[in-house]
């Protein structure tokens, strides 16, 4: 079940929760999202329990492992969870929690009762202590805004309304052409299947890796291992100057930045004894790998960086539990989107995330106009020698010149082009029709500073297209 699919499927009960108990559509959603992994947890699929409510209900529960901290150590033991006739019983006791309050407080979650904007909903919900997590709120707000769950906030019934009606089908996820010619897959697809484990819990700090070759490994998941912290390098800057004699002080010459670092505290939970082997094996075939693998952190799902392992590391065993520390190498200082302008540029597409510099005016990459504007949402300029950028131009030409006037670049052809043949600029190459053109050219490169780009193009005669093909990077 896709992540869209999921939604759908809730919705109708959810403003039915709305109706009757004046508890916004759009939390009720959101939080089942986020708490039970859009559906896709066992509690959800078993239990039809999406907020991990201990006890019965209505004497039906499920058995399931659990963590627990016992003497300041996170251990697993089997709990009795609510097993619910539907994700609508859910929903309802969630509401009955917020109507009802505590036991030591009938008026705990007052606020959130009758409210009608969705942040105040679910800041109330962290000021009264539902979740530990500080940035609970947050992750709220963006499943809210990037899935557009405000529509759901309707107390009159309509094609949403609780009844016998079939999930809508999702809208198909777009195509995603990658620059790089490398493996390009949201690493956080609901499509995703998990190995070993569906009981570690997840944090912000959880991560998954994923190769070239497509495949996506989850440390939780599909390696049973909590990640306790991640933490990335901040970037360190290389500046370089150079003296005159009889100039006082020096000139700046030029400023680079070097690899990052990223490390992460780890704790593996065998299933027993015999099993520890096998489970550090696995672990240690996942991380050694020849060539570089993608890094992308739960908490920041839509960056990735491209890292490989640059430390030995040896678990410290206690028992089937392994305590053990890793050291990743980005060549990069940059992280990179794991869209590109070929996707679809709005938050419903699952592409995007907040923080990742795009407004509200969603940017066009695809012109048929001699002048146009060009969008770079990252931090960093795209500068072809460094960074992957593909302009293709399809259509008849003379002379063809492509200039960006925010940073003065002008690429220029002389030669022409007929009306379905394709000029490609791809990074300092130059092809027509998959042939060089690169000695017909002025040999130069256009780069794109961060925010808008202001384009003309001269040299078409007649009509034409022109693409603009890459990621978005950060610090």
């Amino acid at each position: 079940m896709s992540n869209a699919s999921f939604i759908k499927s809730i919705a109708p009960d959810a403003q039915k929760i709305y109706r009757n108990y004046n508890i916004l559509a759009s939390l009720v959603i959101a939080q089942g999202c986020l708490e039970s992994g859009y559906g896709t947890s066992g509690l959800a699929t078993r239990g039809k329990n999406l907020f991990g409510v201990k006890g019965s209900y209505k004497g039906e529960s499920i058995r399931m492992l659990t963590w627990e901290v016992y003497n300041g150590r996170n251990v697993q033991v089997y709990a009795d969870f609510r097993k619910y006739p539907s994700w609508y019983e859910s929903m309802q006791d969630l509401a009955k929690l917020y109507i009802n309050g505590t036991s030591w407080d009938p008026n705990h979650y007052k606020a959130v009762v009758g409210e009608k904007s969705y942040r105040k909903a679910t800041k109330a919900l962290v000021n009264a202590g539902y979740a530990t997590d500080p940035a609970y709120a947050t992750k709220l707000n963006n499943i809210i805004a990037t899935h557009n769950l405000t529509k759901y906030d309707t107390k009159t019934s309509s094609d949403t309304s609780t009844g016998v009606d079939t999930p809508a089908q999702p809208a198909p996820e777009p195509t995603v052409v990658d620059v790089a010619d490398e493996i390009d897959v949201d690493a956080f697809s609901p499509d995703v299947v998990f190995g070993r484990s569906s009981a570690i819990p997840r944090s912000d700090a959880n991560f998954r890796i994923q190769y070239k070759n497509g495949r996506i490994l989850d440390m939780a998941r599909d390696l049973s291992i909590l990640v306790h912290s991640l933490v990335v390098s901040a970037p360190s800057p290389s500046i370089y100057y150079e003296s005159i004699p009889g100039k006082n002080g020096s000139y700046r010459t030029g400023k680079d930045f070097g690899n990052r670092r990223i490390t992460a505290q780890c704790t593996m939970y065998a299933e027993d004894a015999a099993d520890y082997y096998l489970l550090r094996d696995e672990i240690y075939n996942a991380l050694y790998r020849e060539e570089e693998f993608y890094l992308i952190a739960e908490g920041n799902p839509k960056k990735r960086w491209k890292v490989e392992l640059n430390d030995s590391f040896d678990p410290e065993r206690t028992g089937s539990v392994g305590e053990f520390s890793l050291s990743f190498e980005s060549a990069s200082p940059y992280c990179e989107s794991i869209g590109t302008t070929q996707g679809t540029m709005t938050f419903e597409s699952n592409l995007w995330q907040f923080g990742e510099g795009l407004t509200d005016e969603i940017p066009k990459y695809k012109h048929t106009t001699k002048s146009f504007r060009i969008f770079n949402a990252g931090a960093i300029r795209i500068d072809p020698l460094e960074l992957p950028l593909r302009i293709s131009f399809k259509g008849a030409s003379s002379k063809l010149r492509i200039t960006n006037k925010t940073t003065g670049d002008s690429w220029r052809y002389e030669g022409t082009s007929a009306a379905k043949e394709t000029i490609l600029l791809d990074g300092v190459k130059a092809r027509k029709n998959g042939v060089s053109i690169f000695g017909d050219t002025n040999r130069q490169v256009i780069r794109l500073e961060p925010g808008w780009n202001e384009f003309t193009v001269s040299g078409p005669t007649g009509s034409f297209e022109i693409n603009f093909d890459f990621r978005f990077y950060y610090f």
